[in-house]
């Protein structure tokens, strides 16, 4: 009895435990960005770029260290090196004249080192580079630094997808309360229109007229609600959970704020931008590069040594070796002058480039400040005009009711209400998305 009461209990709780893992998440826009920010495909190239310049610092600066390196060698060659005759062959031939003997110059010839071994560590360290390692390494911190700023530009971008997404989504869910309500309220006038032929008040046609929106209406939802699924599907790969089944929570905050509280001044707004910074980088980064194109023409010195035993004709012994170098690459000078006078031009582009750059986010900033005021004004529209909306469809159905007016403009004064309800619901959610937009191009990166 106790085994089959906790397989029982067991089997409740993976139940359990099942049906929670497959249960839908409901997410707020604040979690939604964060999950973007740490699962996004573009936020983790991000960092890894970031660690890829590190490393490429790390890289540079170890060239400041002395180049150290490990050898050993060893020969056997078929002669020996080093030949020593003692005697010429004119002294040997007056010799064996006089003996009557008969040496060669060969038995008067000493031979060494017909084999050797060496091993050893030799260092080197440049001392003059004509500024080549000390501009590789600004540049290599100027990499690292506009990696750091390309990380916030990418975020910026990762934060608006995210909410496009998800304004998206709770615009959908908004309209299809909308509709819900219509279908409703249409269900109403359905059962009213069916009194009245029954009664012969009205013919069929009426009755037919609100079936047929109802039909549609319908059709609409069942379309809204598959690209509502769809939407789903992609904020939840946007945020790299593309394996959840997640929703919107769709108890948002859509206060609609006055653009002018939100104003600032573009000028003054383009210069805090993180882009602002990057095209001061990008300028400075074409410098340090004319620089090391002038620098490669320029000679390098190094000092050296190297200290290791070698094995000759004795045993092993030591030995250490002093020494400096100088290295001028002549040719260079009608090589690499050209590729100084290309970094040159490459410089005054990218001075150009900036000044372009940033009048154009200038024109940007404004246009993000217009399409926010364009939109908080669309929000005003659709609020008056649901009102409107609403008053029509109460005096349409009142005459309706007393056969002052006919089914086609009960149901014109029903579409005109949906489609003011749908239009509050799409202007809201642009709204919420210029405000955004206008915040990121003015430096505000508080969401």
């Amino acid at each position: 009895m106790k085994n089959s009461l906790n397989i029982l209990l067991l089997a409740a709780g993976l139940s359990f435990v099942s049906l929670h893992a497959g249960a839908q998440k409901i997410m707020t826009i604040e979690e939604c960005i964060e999950a973007a920010r740490k699962g996004n495909i573009w936020a983790k190239n991000a960092q890894n770029d970031i660690l890829m310049a590190k490393e490429q610092k790390k890289f540079i600066h170890s060239k400041y260290y002395p180049m150290v390196s490990a050898s050993f060698t060893h020969f056997e060659a078929s002669k020996s090196l080093i030949n020593y005759q003692i005697f010429d062959k004119e002294t040997i031939d007056n010799f064996n004249a006089e003996m009557e003997s008969d040496f060669t110059v060969g038995d008067f010839t000493l031979s060494f080192v017909k084999k050797a071994s060496s091993a050893g560590l030799t260092f080197i360290e440049p001392v003059y580079t004509g500024g080549r390692l000390t501009n590789f390494n600004k540049l290599a911190d100027l990499q690292v630094n506009a990696r750091n700023m390309m990380s916030e530009v990418t975020d910026d971008q990762i934060v608006m997808g995210t909410e496009f997404l998800y304004y998206k989504i709770w615009e959908l869910h908004e309209t299809d309360k909308s509709l819900d309500a219509m279908e409703k309220e249409l269900n109403f006038i359905h059962q009213d229109a069916f009194n009245y032929y029954d009664n012969g008040i009205v013919n069929k046609n009426d009755v037919l007229s609100v079936e047929l929106m109802l039909d549609q209406l319908s059709a609409l939802r069942i379309r809204a609600n598959n690209d509502c699924r769809l939407l789903r599907r992609a904020l939840a790969k946007f945020m790299g959970m593309a394996d959840e089944d997640i929703d919107v929570d769709t108890t948002l905050n859509t206060e609609v704020i006055d653009p002018q509280q939100l104003r600032v001044d573009s000028h003054r707004a383009m210069e805090g931008r993180t882009e602002t910074q990057l095209l001061d980088i990008w300028v400075e980064k074409a410098a340090l590069e004319k620089k090391i194109a002038k620098a490669n023409m320029l000679p390098i010195v190094a000092v050296g040594g190297r200290y290791g035993y070698s094995k000759v004709l004795n045993g092993w012994e030591p030995r250490a070796i002093a020494f400096v170098g100088v290295q001028m690459p002549l040719s260079y000078f009608w090589s690499e002058k050209h590729e100084y006078k290309r970094k040159e031009i490459e410089m005054q582009k990218a001075i150009d480039m900036r000044q372009d750059n940033r009048e154009t986010m200038t024109l940007q900033i404004q246009d993000a400040y217009d399409n926010l005021e364009s939109t908080y004004k669309q929000v005003q529209i659709a609020e008056k005009s649901i009102v409107r909306a609403e008053e029509n469809l109460r005096i349409s159905r009142e005459n309706y009711k007393q056969g002052m007016s006919t089914m086609t403009s009960l149901l014109d004064a029903q579409r005109q209400q949906q489609q003011a309800l749908v239009q509050k619901n799409t202007a809201l959610s642009e709204y919420l998305q210029a405000k955004t937009r206008y915040l990121i191009a003015t430096g505000r990166r508080t969401y």
